[in-house]
C-alpha cells in the first residue's frame, strides 16, 4: 500500500514536532519520528538550520532543538492544518 504523499512543509512540521516533543533530539530520534532515510533527513535538517527553525546543538554533535521561530512556525502551520480540515482540504 502506497503511503500519502507529504509535501515539504508537511515534513517540516512532522520534524520539528519531533524535535519539541523530545526537547533535544539526535538525528536517530528524529529519522523515526519523521519517517524519513537519513540522507534526505539531512538535507531537510540542513534547511532548517539555515531558515532558523531549528539549531544544532554544538557541543553534542548531531543534537538539536527547536527555535522561537521553529516554534511560531510549528503553530501556525497547526493553525492551517485545522482551518484546511474545516473546509474539507488535506493539507
Amino acid at each position: 500500500m502506497r503511503r500519502p504523499y507529504r509535501s515539504k512543509v508537511r515534513i517540516y512540521a512532522d520534524i520539528i514536532s519531533s524535535v519539541m516533543e523530545s526537547g533535544l533530539a539526535r538525528i536517530t530520534l528524529i529519522m523515526r519520528d519523521a519517517n524519513l532515510p537519513y540522507d534526505r533527513l539531512q538535507r531537510y535538517v540542513d534547511e532548517l538550520c539555515v531558515k532558523g527553525l531549528i539549531e544544532r546543538v554544538e557541543e553534542s554533535g548531531q543534537i538539536y532543538r527547536v527555535t522561537v521561530k521553529g516554534v511560531e512556525f510549528l503553530e501556525e502551520f497547526k493553525r492551517f492544518e485545522r482551518i484546511a480540515k474545516a473546509f474539507g482540504i488535506n493539507p
